[in-house]
């Protein structure tokens, strides 16, 4: 068990690398000819690859040895980048986010839906504590570190290290042993088609409004989340001469917040569903004056607190979805991340029309105002099913 639990401080580590490689793949292509374009390129083919993927590495991790998966996305995603490190090409770094992009859907989707086996006898909500605060302090120091490494040693070298952490990866899951395969208990279940298998998820989700009002909640969220996202750095730009450093300094904050809300998460001793649908009430109000035009203080103390709401709604809402059944979770987790990954794609595509035509603010309540009135019908909608909350 001791063994198991270090392998989450593994995969932060992969979560450190991948942070870091952000900016050394930026600082690469920008010395590509067309850089914009390739950039947008980047970007678009990380989510694309996704999105596209994500119904299918629900079936992959309800039909396979789970285990087995998450070894093969590591070896791919190492392989993926090891390639842009030996052919530093735009058709390269475009092709290798795409091939991320498939195979972190595969990893992450298998790895949540084995964590109530890897982890048995241990409370999820604790773990996904850990493993949510583990990722909050990858993400206050691997932007910074990456930039510093990209400058001290190239970005090819980072890139390489970023590599090197998937490859560690798969060799600590190599050794471990759990019961990884979902499907021992379904007979011959290879034979059904993929369609069928989603069809079957469908059916195992209509018959659990909870986890389906949070599954459908996170679409509503990303949406919101991909509005203030954009508007960070335009906030920071509006606030401050320095709109860089107090940029950075917003998401230093978001990460400290985010680490606060995951350790006091699991001690809350709330019901998930009223605890996620409490937080994201609150995530959507605090953001909102976040962006109001108060002073520069003021907005920093928001964002803190916002990242503890955050902590809060990771936990629960992982936690919630991990309790699904063990031979359908995959999909579950599939359906999730179709919605989250599209909700980014649509509240991305959406916030600079809303912002050229309404203002900052406006863009931030509109989404906010969405997700308050998503949030608040999911809730009455599962309560008055199940009489939960």
């Amino acid at each position: 068990m001791k063994t198991r639990k270090w392998y989450v401080y593994v995969n932060a580590l992969s979560d450190l690398g991948s942070r870091m490689d952000l900016i050394a793949f930026s600082a690469l292509i920008f010395t590509f000819e067309n850089s914009a374009m390739w950039l947008t390129a980047f970007f678009l083919a990380r989510q694309v690859g996704g999105l596209l993927f994500s119904l299918a590495a629900g079936v992959v991790a309800d039909r396979f040895d789970r285990r087995k998966a998450m070894i093969a996305s590591d070896l791919g995603s190492g392989l993926a980048i090891a390639a842009v490190v030996l052919f530093p090409h735009p058709y390269t770094v475009v092709a290798a986010a795409f091939v991320k992009g498939i195979l972190f859907s595969v990893f992450q989707i298998s790895f949540r839906a084995s964590m109530p086996k890897l982890f048995p006898g241990e409370g999820l909500a604790a773990v996904n504590g850990l493993i949510v605060r583990l990722e909050a302090v990858a993400g206050m120091i691997g932007f910074v570190l990456g930039g510093v490494a990209s400058d001290l040693f190239g970005h090819i070298w980072v890139i390489g290290f970023d590599a090197a952490t998937f490859f560690a990866s798969a060799l600590v899951l190599v050794r471990l042993r759990w019961d990884s395969y979902p499907a021992a208990t379904r007979h011959k279940r290879q034979r059904v088609s993929w369609i069928k298998d989603l069809q079957e998820g469908w059916s195992y989700l209509r018959q659990n409004d909870v986890l389906l009002a949070v599954i459908i909640l996170s679409f509503f969220w990303t949406v919101s989340v991909a509005a203030y996202n954009y508007g960070l750095p335009l906030l920071a730009e509006m606030s401050v001469r320095s709109h860089a450093s107090f940029h950075g300094l917003m998401w230093s904050l978001l990460s400290v917040g985010t680490l606060v809300g995951a350790w006091l998460a699991p001690r809350l001793g709330w019901k998930e569903f009223s605890a996620l649908s409490i937080s994201l009430l609150a995530m959507a109000i605090v953001i909102s004056l976040a962006f109001a035009g108060w002073h520069q203080l003021i907005i920093l103390l928001l964002l803190t607190v916002t990242g503890v709401l955050e902590g809060w709604r990771e936990v629960f809402q992982r936690t919630i979805v991990q309790q699904a059944d063990n031979t359908v979770r995959g999909r579950a987790l599939g359906m999730q991340t179709l919605l989250t990954r599209g909700g980014f794609f649509l509240g991305f595509l959406l916030s600079p029309m809303i912002f050229q035509a309404y203002g900052l603010f406006a863009m931030v309540a509109v989404s906010q105002a969405v997700l308050l009135l998503a949030v608040s019908g999911t809730y009455l909608f599962a309560r008055k099913k199940t009489g939960q909350g």
